[in-house]
């Protein structure tokens, strides 16, 4: 009987931790912006609706493919939106437009961080042109 108890206690306390931690994540809109090194580009906004969540950024810096086959040929900002889910308080993953269809992708790796409801990561962009760069962005 104690062994029992004991595992259903067990399992609650687990059920509620988890729901805790998924909570943690305050959903709405979050403002901020992207960042090469420590210079601040561009505004990001980083909008939680349940479980989704779109980050977008309206000008995006990126570098193509130069004459000598790096990407360091300077090129202007490009529009970037990225949809995922949320897991727990993280993001990660890659984010290809429905309507691309030409191997360009988006990608995004960041945490929300419930005590000062902030979130931080890495955005990128990957294809014939290619960009990186970090976010930081408060609950607005």
């Amino acid at each position: 009987m104690k062994v029992r108890f004991s595992a259903a206690v067990a399992v609650l306390a687990a059920l509620a931790l988890t729901a805790v931690a998924t909570a943690a994540v305050a959903p709405g809109t979050y403002k901020g912006n992207v960042y090469a090194g420590t210079t601040k580009g561009a505004a990001a906004t980083v909008v939680v609706a349940g479980t989704k969540v779109t980050i977008t950024v309206l000008k995006f810096p990126i570098k193509c493919l130069s004459p000598s086959g790096t990407y360091t040929q300077v090129s202007p900002p490009m529009k970037y939106v990225w949809q995922g889910t949320l897991k727990v308080n993280k993001v990660a993953g890659n984010y290809i437009n429905p309507l691309g269809g030409t191997g360009e992708y988006f990608t995004a790796k960041g945490t929300f961080t419930a005590a000062t409801k902030s979130f931080a990561g890495t955005l990128g962009f990957a294809g014939k042109c290619r960009g990186t760069s970090a976010v930081k962005a408060t609950k607005a």
